[in-house]
């Protein structure tokens, strides 16, 4: 009898432990410790913005410091005198040609008369946004004092006509990062030719040396982008 109770005792004392031992909980639904439970509020922030799918690196400062800039210059206004810097660093204003002097052409290496355009926004004045619709006429130290708006049709950018309700002389200003055109800003020109979809463009100068303007592609690249300044 008593070898039979010393067997019961010892095999309750062996249930008791298997029974105290915790299952090996599910990754899934295993409770954090405290302190990662404290950290979570920080963690689920970051992953937040890794599932927004954000740039990693350059891009992402680069737009920070774009807008940065832009906010610091005055505003555009429909109305003002404005020097567009193309990509190869010299000004929109020269007009070239065998027959007739239209094709527009960035040569200058300053702000002066011969570059001084007259930007105008479609529909009144005011302050110019990006998406705005707006008109340029070129300097009139190159037009002998008369007025005449640029144009784009097709790849080709000239000046010919003062047209304030032309087509030809809709372009739309565009700036990545939103809002206010400013003094200073990144800009990039769009035509309104196949419903606004290729971008005004200067040709490297190695490629030409004369400064041609172009319209040729959608795409807001390297050849595209221009500065425009008061």
């Amino acid at each position: 009898a008593s070898l039979r109770r010393l067997a019961l005792l010892a095999a309750a004392a062996l249930a008791a432990a298997w029974l105290s031992q915790p299952s090996p909980p599910s990754a899934a639904f295993a409770a954090p410790p405290a302190r990662a439970r404290a950290a979570a509020p920080h963690r689920g922030r970051l992953l937040g913005l890794a599932s927004l799918g954000a740039p990693r690196g350059g891009p992402r400062v680069v737009l920070f410091a774009a807008k940065k800039k832009a906010s610091g210059g005055s505003p555009v206004c429909s109305g003002d005198t404005v020097y567009i810097k193309v990509h190869t660093g010299m000004y929109i204003g020269e007009l070239d040609g065998t027959s007739r002097k239209e094709w527009v052409k960035a040569r200058g290496k300053k702000k002066d008369e011969l570059h001084a355009l007259t930007i105008e926004k479609a529909g009144g004045g005011g302050e110019i946004e990006s998406g705005d619709t707006v008109r340029l006429v070129m300097p009139l130290a190159q037009t002998n004092g008369t007025k005449i708006h640029m144009d784009i049709v097709g790849s080709a950018v000239r000046a010919r006509y003062y047209d304030p309700r032309g087509e030809w002389q809709k372009m739309t200003i565009i700036k990545q990062t939103g809002g206010v055109i400013r003094d200073g800003d990144q800009i990039y020109i769009r035509s309104v030719f196949k419903n606004g979809r290729d971008y005004m463009d200067a040709n490297p100068l190695e490629k030409a040396p004369d400064g041609e303007v172009k319209c040729r592609w959608p795409d807001e690249g390297d050849w595209q982008v221009m500065t425009i300044e008061k």
